[in-house]
């Protein structure tokens, strides 16, 4: 525990040294994605929820002569799922924030490839509500902080005067800390009758989390390209005893400013 938060005191250190640093190159990105998302989390129902899932996404990426390159990713979501006979629905949002340091690899000078790696810091809050259940556990709080891997490979293709960027992304959370309820424990007793039991849980790569990307961009103005892609995010845990995932695949479309 005393080295994650070492390295979570370094990270955000680095965040805080990041917005006053003298960049060369900033990437600018907004995107909107929709898609779909499979929803478990036993607390609420021992059923898995389908449906709808949207997202807004903005991420910077800073690029900084001969050093580690930034990433700042913010996004918030929400879904709208239903169980398998669509008589229970639960309604979920959530606000996401990474911080990537990466350092560029390809050291060949006016190479169309660019390979980026590093370390990644993510912090996520987010809630569940299941319509169904009007009494008994009818909501739940996600809240979590995580550190791990982070990795990005562009490909620019030119095609006649236009260069088309081709960018995979991922990020690999590995160990982390996240609140839980304990099995059959109610808000009640967490927060009224100040009732606390293992409520804040150790994640690991053990159960292994993963999100990816795979993106497009055709350049529109000067500085400007739109950007089409596909986004994955499978999240899971099993803090006590309680059995949570989120798996999600999306299409996204936005635009990217270079300056």
């Amino acid at each position: 525990m005393r080295t994650f938060l070492i390295i979570i005191v370094i990270l955000f250190a680095s965040y805080a040294q990041a917005q006053e640093a003298n960049d060369v190159f900033i990437e600018r990105t907004t995107a909107f994605a929709i898609g779909n998302t499979q929803r478990l989390d036993t607390y609420l129902s021992n059923e898995e929820y389908g449906g709808t899932d949207y997202r807004f996404i903005s991420n910077v990426l800073r690029i900084r002569p001969n050093k580690w390159d930034y990433q700042f990713t913010h996004e918030g979501g929400l879904d709208y799922t239903h169980n398998r006979t669509d008589n229970a629905n639960t309604i979920a949002g959530h606000y996401d924030f990474a911080f990537a340091m990466m350092k560029r690899l390809s050291k060949v000078e006016n190479s169309p490839f660019t390979l980026r790696a590093g370390f990644m810091s993510d912090l996520y809050a987010g809630f569940a509500y299941n319509m169904h259940n009007s009494a008994n556990n009818p909501a739940q709080g996600y809240a979590s902080l995580s550190i791990g891997g982070a990795a990005m490979g562009t490909y620019r293709i030119r095609i006649g005067e236009k260069t088309l960027p081709i960018t995979y992304e991922v990020r690999i959370p590995m160990i982390g800390i996240m609140f839980s309820p304990a099995y059959g424990q109610s808000y009640y007793e967490l927060f009224n009758k100040g009732s606390y039991n293992s409520n804040i849980v150790v994640t690991s790569i053990a159960i292994p989390q993963f999100r990816h990307q795979f993106s497009v961009e055709y350049p529109i103005g000067k500085n400007t390209n739109i950007r089409i892609g596909y986004l994955g995010d499978y999240r899971q845990s099993k803090p006590n005893n309680l059995k949570q995932h989120t798996y999600t695949n999306s299409i996204l479309i936005g635009f990217t400013l270079r300056k």
